[in-house]
């Protein structure tokens, strides 16, 4: 009997099958009621995860530089910029660094990656305490159930931005999307609009997304306008935008800290 699906408890089937790094066959099952698709078992993750971020990876710099234009203007707009901020999953740490240079109390989260570029500015762990703001760039597709991961984050925001990219229709074979990625086989669930908007509600989240990478989970109802710049007059836009670039970076002063915490290290 094949594993029910993680999302909403629905029959699976065999999608398709896939050689992944070259020497695992990976069974594919989707959902009949949400359509998300999953590895069954995948047994090689400790092998693939030997290089957290993957070398294949060449749209490492490019997400990011993306993920902090699209997370500000959320920020600026829909949230309070002032709030303290949290990136699950952060690998390198460079959304992180990119943020606080705009002036945004961010802090990470990560396990499993060493942090490059904003060390000294990780979050408890275990998490505790209440974000403005949670995000995850690129990680739902590594989980192997994100109930668990889920589970950790509804206890300390009320908003999470995300990317992951949604199924297209109909459901490409093994063979016809990129994002299956076997080279590496760190990818192992892949989602619809549906599943995620079934996973955010058994969390007590609305869903919105941009319908092909961009989504958030929030227990405020928003519009479908939280990733733009909302329709408001001319003279508001300009007043706003002159705040948003008078924002404090946070550059020197993470800066002087850092380097006053390795002096009294000595």
């Amino acid at each position: 009997m094949n594993t029910p699906c993680h999302i909403c408890n629905g029959r699976t089937t065999e999608h398709d099958r896939m050689l992944v790094r070259r020497k695992h066959e990976a069974r594919m099952l989707r959902c009949s009621n949400c359509g998300m698709i999953f590895i069954e078992n995948p047994t090689w993750l400790a092998e693939a995860y030997t290089e957290p971020i993957n070398r294949t990876d060449t749209g490492y710099v490019w997400r990011n530089l993306w993920a902090r234009d699209n997370v500000r203007q959320c920020i600026d707009f829909h949230l309070n910029p002032d709030g303290m901020f949290l990136d699950y999953a952060a690998g390198y740490g460079m959304f992180v660094r990119l943020m606080r240079d705009l002036g945004y109390n961010f802090q990470w989260y990560d396990l499993y990656c060493k942090n490059l570029f904003s060390q000294g500015f990780e979050a408890p762990n275990p998490l505790t305490g209440s974000y403005e703001a949670v995000t995850a760039f690129e990680v739902f597709e590594h989980l192997v159930n994100a109930n668990v991961e889920m589970e950790k984050i509804t206890e300390i925001t009320s908003c999470l931005i995300f990317s992951t990219e949604i199924l297209p229709q109909p459901a490409p074979r093994s063979a016809d999307w990129m994002y299956y990625a076997p080279e590496h086989g760190q990818h192992v669930t892949f989602y619809t609009s549906q599943s995620l908007e079934l996973l955010g509600r058994r969390f007590g989240y609305n869903f919105i997304s941009d319908g092909v990478r961009l989504h958030a989970f929030t227990r405020k109802q928003r519009g479908p306008d939280f990733f733009q710049e909302p329709n408001i007059p001319r003279w508001f836009f300009w007043a706003k935008r002159k705040v948003r670039t008078n924002r404090q970076s946070l550059m020197i002063t993470d800066h002087d800290m850092l380097a006053k915490q390795l002096l009294q290290q000595k």
